[in-house]
């Protein structure tokens, strides 16, 4: 029998989401409950569950924590597409005043003009580039902590994907599609020109759904890896911050958000940096009871 205080910590915050999730589903949707693949996401990571308890017995502890981390972190794309479908269970998508927002502040849609105007090889390798950082900043973390700092491997895997979960929380509540999906053809086109352009055309048609604009995960997510840097591994922040910083800008540049997206990426990190720091602290002090 499996004691809840011998659970990897991360198995927490995805069991209270899957808890909420499926709440939502009960009282909006419960057909839901029959469709193969909400069913197949959950017995995918019951699967991974079992098999992390599994081999966490036979392998080191450091190495387990990078290991588990890192296929929950995998996991995360199925969750995401969920999204797509719970996002217009509640409220409709505000993708129309959120396009208005960006029209009154610039008297245009950034998300149009941006790309048309640098729309050279250079920059659009620029700033797919810099998209595609996204995906590598906490793999890249994951790796580093694991040479440097194996001690704190569980403690950012555990920020990193329940700040995942709780932006996925959020673009239930807040559903937006995002330019690419929201304006019509070709205002919601731009052509790839490179090899990171057509790496990341490549992962967009194989994992890109129309949700989660509001507010953008991909510049919250990155910010709390560097607000975590920041306190944790110092020295490292002014080699990812750059990336982060061009990062925003490609959001936009690619069509994924609206300049206010970015906008509230930024402002929203901080608060679940701090969020899910804290149920982490939480965490620790009830199962340190028990452990000890």
């Amino acid at each position: 029998m499996i004691k809840y205080y011998t659970i990897p910590k991360v198995w927490f915050s995805v069991l209270l989401y899957f808890a909420i999730i499926e709440l939502i589903i009960i009282f909006t949707k419960p057909s839901l409950f029959l469709d193969w693949n909400f069913v197949s996401t959950r017995i995918i990571f019951i699967l991974i569950f079992i098999f992390s308890m599994v081999i966490k017995s036979k392998i080191s502890n450091i190495f387990f924590q990078l290991l588990q981390n890192i296929l929950v972190f995998a996991l995360m794309t199925l969750l995401y597409k969920e999204t797509a479908t719970l996002n217009t269970l509640i409220f409709p998508k505000i993708d129309e005043f959120l396009s208005n927002l960006d029209q009154n502040i610039f008297n245009f849609q950034p998300s149009i003009e941006f790309s048309k105007t640098y729309n050279s090889l250079f920059f659009s390798e620029l700033f797919y580039f810099g998209y595609f950082c996204y995906y590598l900043l906490p793999l890249v973390v994951f790796g580093i902590l694991y040479k440097f700092l194996p001690q704190k491997i569980e403690e950012f895997g555990f920020v990193l994907i329940s700040s995942f979960l709780f932006y996925y929380f959020i673009f239930i509540l807040i559903p937006a599609e995002g330019p690419q999906f929201y304006f019509t053809f070709p205002d919601n086109h731009i052509e790839a020109k490179g090899i990171f352009g057509n790496a990341i055309k490549l992962i967009q048609k194989n994992g890109e759904a129309p949700t989660a604009a509001f507010p953008s995960s991909h510049v919250g997510i990155s910010w709390i890896v560097i607000f975590w840097l920041y306190q944790n591994f110092r020295k490292s922040v002014k080699y990812s911050l750059p990336f982060v910083i061009l990062l925003m800008f490609s959001t936009v540049y690619i069509k994924a958000h609206y300049f206010v997206d970015v906008v509230a990426g930024f402002l929203t990190a901080p608060i679940i940096f701090f969020l899910t720091f804290k149920f982490y602290k939480f965490l620790n002090q009830k199962l340190d009871v028990h452990l000890n």
